[in-house]
């Protein structure tokens, strides 16, 4: 067979599971309904066409044209199409229920919550980068260019993922600012009581499992992914050989280190939480969207997390706990489902804020398991 023949194969079977994986995991979303499944499938098929025929566009704008022109037009079309195709999903194809509400009152002032995350990224990105083209300048010949094109991958495919998170992130942040504009509740504390929550959260953490990936106890897992990166590149990529070894070590050797930096971090966890939870205000809010508790928001209702139940924790002090579910999008292995355990500390004579939540989460998310029962 030949190669080329072999690597499109490939690439199909890859996609092809990507696609099964994706629709499995949407039938699992509460949202779910063939109808707006097949709206949904519709208008980004019709939006990818249109991106598909912008491309086709502007390839035929380009020909002839020099490599600086062919360069920017090609890279303006793809960034722009990339996020017409962010905004036509969100805007059309995203069951209504889902939308997150984004009218902000003309006194608001829209909270940094989630772009204070982008702003950090950007900064990691271009220090990345800078190395990168450090060491290319240092280093002799092909090593040299190898990591120049380290260092300039990171910076196309950072400005690109990087836009298109702030986009995304200033759509949250927008909504979190209407939610606490125009809230269902809101619940303060005084610190003392806030400290000891930390400390309580802190000590649940550290009960938790293990991490997933020791590396002591899981480098065999590594085996197999390294090969077939190994093998694939080797065998059918482009460039000369101490290139594509290079590539490879690169890949693998970063792989390896945000494994154990995972697994690191999740060692660090108690430690985490209490360093989060002491810079965010000592403060609940329930709405429409979602809950903003521990300097996080999380949506009852998404394409990607959604509320599973809602219930009451004896334990003391007593507290809600709403269990969510995420999905992780995955190429390779299909999309993962990770559980988000959220506690909510409930302060003193809340009894009518927790039947009143609980009527307004059994209609916002009829399809969660929502037992409050009595107030304890």
């Amino acid at each position: 067979m030949d190669v080329g023949v072999l690597t499109e194969l490939i690439l199909a079977i890859i996609a092809l599971l990507s696609v099964a994986g994706a629709w499995t995991t949407w039938r699992r979303n509460p949202l779910f309904s063939t109808r707006s499944a097949l709206h949904s499938i519709a208008i980004v098929l019709l939006a990818i066409v249109g991106l598909v025929a912008a491309i086709i566009a502007a390839v035929n704008f380009i020909e002839g044209k020099s490599e600086v022109v062919a360069g920017i037009t090609l890279g303006a079309v793809i960034l722009f199409g990339a996020f017409g195709l962010i905004f036509v999903i969100q805007t059309f194809a995203t069951p209504k229920e889902a939308q997150l509400h984004t009218a902000l009152p003309p006194s608001a002032k829209l909270v940094n919550v989630y772009r204070r995350k982008v702003h950090k990224a950007a900064k990691i990105t271009a220090m990345v980068a800078a190395c990168f083209g450090l060491l290319g300048w240092i280093l002799p010949g092909n090593f040299g260019f190898v990591a120049f094109a380290f260092g300039g991958f990171t910076l196309v495919m950072g400005a690109f993922m990087l836009s298109i998170w702030y986009v995304t992130s200033r759509n949250f942040d927008r909504s979190l600012t209407a939610m606490i504009s125009n809230y269902w509740i809101h619940w303060q504390y005084p610190q003392e009581q806030w400290n000891q929550w930390i400390e309580i959260q802190a000590q649940r953490a550290q009960a938790s499992p293990l991490p997933v990936f020791v590396f002591r106890r899981d480098w065999r897992k590594l085996i197999l992914p390294f090969g077939i990166i190994a093998g694939g590149t080797l065998i059918f990529g482009p460039g000369s050989f101490v290139y594509r070894a290079l590539y490879v070590l690169g890949i693998c050797g970063l792989i390896l280190v945000l494994g154990l930096l995972s697994s690191r971090d999740s060692r660090n966890i108690p430690g985490r939480i209490r360093s989060k939870m002491r810079a965010a205000a000592p403060e609940t809010y329930f709405g429409q969207d979602g809950v903003f508790c521990d300097g996080d928001f999380t949506p009852w209702l998404s394409m990607n997390v959604y509320l599973l139940s809602a219930s009451l924790d004896w334990r003391p002090p007593h507290s809600l706990l709403f269990i969510f579910e995420k999905v992780l999008p995955n190429p390779y292995t299909g999309n993962q489902l990770v559980e988000i355990r959220q506690s909510v500390l409930i302060p003193p004579n809340a009894e009518g804020d927790i039947s009143r939540l609980g009527e307004r989460l059994a209609v916002r998310c009829p399809k969660a398991r929502i037992s409050f029962g009595g107030a304890p």
